[in-house]
């Protein structure tokens, strides 16, 4: 249709073509939504949502979530609306929506299961609830949710394997990225930026919402003094430069539970978290997903009106532009590297189902002591009482107890039109308070060893470079444990040609 516009159509043609970015699409717009429907839609979207949702006899009004009008506004940053507006007029036509969460423990369960014997308070399934008992119900438009959640896991580990996750070819309308408190410790908000710019760039463009939680504001069990009195998470560390940059929403637990003096974060509301006082508890996930509704109510409101025209008598909706993805803003480069990692890994998101599709393949040439494992695995599988945390994620690899066990695994680095045409290749392991010491290398370069020691206070997906600038072929690892420890190799993954060889938590 080359340059000709809207306005320039015949009078005869039926409804105008929608615009995606400036440039017609071949199909076109049409009747979505009755009159009636119409109006049965402003209606729900009118009424009060605390007496819409599934707590309305618990938290009736703001104040009983310690909200108000001045904190939703600082706690809700709202960023470019076109990608969200696509998708809700893809739910006025009556189509299944497809959100995806991307987080760590809390976003799997936390406590909750402990706490409430139910994860049916995540903040993400509060809000699907909402949303498939007032907009889905009129428009039989439901919310369909997929977890890519891992407990102890950030930025790095998804933006290479989030998508072996995901059913082949699946249309991903919604995107909740919750990784503020895994932050990595090199690069910081590196890792982050890298995840955004592979979910923006996701086949079917989805809308992005950052959820920005924080941990450790409950009392430690020895001190009695709060775990994290400075409120510290991602934001601290270049968070909130993205999110300006790449103009997206985001909803910070942050605004709400801690308070900015001085130039310094501390918190002032330490009774909303869960059991271990590390992760939120029930009220704080209740409060995001209170964010999320009335965010996503406002939006609904305004892409109502404004993907609504009129020719002659027929109402049409067409699709909203949304802007372009800019340039990296802490990343050096964006290589094809960067575009395409490959990933296999034993950790998933959910024991109980087969969900990872590995793009990377490996085989065990050689194996003297390591053993298939996860550390919770038989947690999930054999604890379904009463004391179960009902959480699904499990770290699983191969792992040992004993010095001078050796693991050797054989990949292949496939090439990439693109220069350099090298990667890195990088091993994931799982760190634990009884963690152990290997030293790993590629190939026969025993010389340029690294020793990689899982030994820690916290329990996180670990990763660090065997060798950069790998060239395109087959590649051997070697394991070898150095101490007696418990060492978990988790995955291995293939990344662009210069991820450093440090520690990344």
């Amino acid at each position: 249709m080359g340059d000709l516009a809207v306005n320039d159509l015949p009078k005869s043609f039926p409804n105008p073509p929608v615009q995606l970015n400036g440039e017609f699409n071949a199909t076109f717009a049409k009747d979505i939504i009755s009159a009636s429907v119409e109006e049965e839609l402003k209606a729900e979207l009118e009424e009060d949502p605390f007496k819409q949702w599934e707590y309305k006899s618990k938290w009736r009004q703001m104040s009983d979530l310690k909200l108000n009008g001045e904190l939703m506004s600082k706690a809700i940053q709202p960023g470019d609306e076109g990608r969200l507006k696509k998708v809700l007029i893809k739910a006025l036509e009556g189509q299944q929506i497809n959100l995806l969460v991307i987080g760590g423990s809390n976003s799997a369960g936390g406590k909750l299961g402990v706490d409430e014997k139910s994860l049916d308070g995540l903040y993400f399934k509060v809000f699907s609830n909402w949303w498939n008992n007032t907009f889905g119900k009129v428009t039989k438009a439901f919310v369909k949710e997929y977890q890519v959640t891992i407990g102890g896991t950030g930025s790095y580990f998804f933006a290479f394997c989030y998508r072996t996750f995901i059913p082949k070819d699946k249309k991903i309308d919604i995107v909740l990225i919750e990784t503020s408190i895994n932050y990595n410790l090199r690069g910081k908000a590196e890792a982050y930026e890298q995840l955004t710019r592979q979910v923006l760039e996701y086949p079917s463009a989805p809308a992005v919402l950052y959820i920005n939680l924080v941990s450790g504001l409950g009392l430690d069990s020895e001190t009695n003094h709060v775990i994290n009195p400075s409120c510290i998470n991602l934001e601290n560390f270049g968070q909130a430069e993205l999110t300006r940059h790449y103009d997206i929403t985001s909803f910070s637990l942050k605004e709400v539970l801690c308070r900015k003096e001085n130039d310094q974060w501390r918190a002032v509301i330490t009774d909303e978290a869960a059991s271990d006082g590390r992760h939120i508890g029930i009220k704080a996930h209740a409060m995001v997903a209170m964010m999320m509704i009335e965010y996503i109510r406002g939006v609904l409101k305004e892409a109502v009106e404004e993907a609504k025209n009129t020719f002659g008598d027929s109402k049409v909706y067409s699709v909203i532009d949304y802007s372009p993805i800019p340039e990296p803003f802490f990343l050096r480069r964006e290589t094809e590297a960067l575009k395409r990692p490959l990933c296999w890994t034993g950790v998933t998101p959910d024991i109980f189902q087969d969900l990872h599709r590995p793009n990377l393949q490996i085989k065990i040439e050689e194996n003297e002591g390591f053993s298939p494992s996860g550390s919770f695995r038989d947690q999930n599988a054999s604890d379904k009482g009463k004391n179960s945390n009902l959480r699904t994620d499990a770290q699983g690899g191969w792992g040992t107890w004993q010095i001078y066990s050796s693991l050797k695994l054989r990949i292949y680095v496939s090439p990439i039109n693109s220069s350099p045409n090298t990667r890195s290749v990088i091993l994931l392991t799982r760190t634990s308070g009884s963690g152990g010491k290997a030293k790993v290398w590629l190939d026969n370069n025993d010389k340029e060893a690294i020793y990689i020691n899982t030994k820690s206070m916290y329990g996180q997906n670990r990763l660090d470079s065997i060798q950069t600038r790998v060239e395109p072929g087959f590649h051997t690892i070697m394991v070898r444990t150095v101490c007696e420890g418990n060492f978990l190799v988790s995955g291995v993954l293939v990344g662009p040609p210069d991820f450093e060889r440090r520690k990344v938590l």
